[in-house]
């Protein structure tokens, strides 16, 4: 058995293995985001002068009648989560394989915010590039917004514009992911709280929130987002749900830890299931560290409440899908 002290060591150093990782590819997706800028500018340009590109109609029933040129293909593709899973690391080393293009964002939030209602789908289609082949490969898109995995409306809104989107779900062991997930509010001002006082303050702050989202889609509830520390980790619910709209086929489930562990393996698998070429994933540390930023470890016994709290539920998560994550 690992001592407590080992223990410590060992989440640091995935801990500081992710930021490193992530921190390499900030070049990479600077110069993405660039490049679809001036096309997006390009392509509106276009519009203007009233150009139609392939794959321009309205999926919007509603809207038909504005004649709204659309340019970019529909994602084939969805990281859905989970929050400080690694799902950015992920998304832009995808993005590095040369039959995937990015869109003008990581997260586009369209399925788990008032987008939903605001925007139409032609709006979501102009975030992605145009479709297209390279070298007689599909070249495919996608983005990774880490709230559609535990957003109770997410599953049902994908399906109708997305039905035969592949889905891309990585979940991290939910004591750590609810601890890391503290320590980017509380970096980010949004958590005023000590962890364990957040956890006790859990249920009140959002205590009939979820019944609220369901009974009204355009409600948003801040609470729900920010403040569900231990809920966002219980897994097999949000699973199950994707799955009643969506077959078990369309959605591959990895363990953030085998991404950290080993991101050439576990990116190769991801290529394999969005049907890419086999390639070389070069995935290399940074030259220059920045932003490091570390916290204190997690209180003894604020972990084995925790691990006592996920048990059952993770029991549930190896049970329907018939792997032991062994968290």
């Amino acid at each position: 058995m690992r001592t407590i002290e080992e223990t410590r060591k060992q989440l640091a150093q995935s801990e500081q293995q992710q930021k490193e990782q992530t921190r390499k590819l900030e070049a990479a997706r600077r110069k993405i985001r660039k490049t679809r800028r001036k096309l997006a500018q390009k392509e509106r340009q276009r519009d203007q002068r009233g150009v139609r590109t392939p794959g321009s109609e309205d999926l919007t029933s509603t809207r038909k009648a504005e004649s709204r040129i659309e340019v970019g293909a529909l994602p084939d593709f969805l990281i859905l989560g989970t929050e400080k899973g690694g799902t950015t690391f992920l998304y832009w080393t995808l993005c590095q394989h040369p039959y995937v293009e990015p869109a003008a964002e990581k997260e586009l939030h369209f399925f788990d915010t008032r987008k939903w209602f605001k925007r139409d789908v032609g709006w979501y289609r102009s975030q992605f590039p145009a479709p297209a082949w390279r070298d007689g490969q599909k070249v495919i898109t996608g983005e990774a917004s880490p709230y559609y995995l535990f957003h109770p409306s997410s599953p049902r809104r994908a399906s109708v514009i997305l039905p035969d989107a592949k889905l891309i779900a990585l979940l991290r062991n939910p004591v750590d992911r609810a601890y890391s997930a503290y320590n980017h509010k509380v970096a980010a001002g949004q958590e005023p709280l000590s962890f364990e006082e957040a956890l006790a303050e859990e249920e009140r702050r959002t205590a009939g929130e979820l019944e609220k989202m369901l009974a009204d889609e355009r409600y948003y509830s801040r609470s729900f987002r920010i403040y569900a520390y231990r809920s966002r980790g219980i897994y097999v619910d949000q699973i199950q749900r994707w799955h009643k709209h969506f077959t078990p086929d369309q959605l591959l489930v990895l363990r953030s830890e085998d991404l950290f562990a080993d991101p050439v393996g576990t990116v190769g698998t991801v290529h394999e299931f969005l049907d890419l070429p086999k390639g070389d994933t070069n995935i290399t540390s940074p030259t220059k560290k920045r932003n490091r930023r570390t916290f204190q470890p997690m209180a003894p016994a604020t972990r084995q409440r925790l691990e006592q709290f996920f048990e059952p539920h993770n029991q549930r998560l190896y049970e329907y899908l018939g792997v032991d994550f062994d968290w």
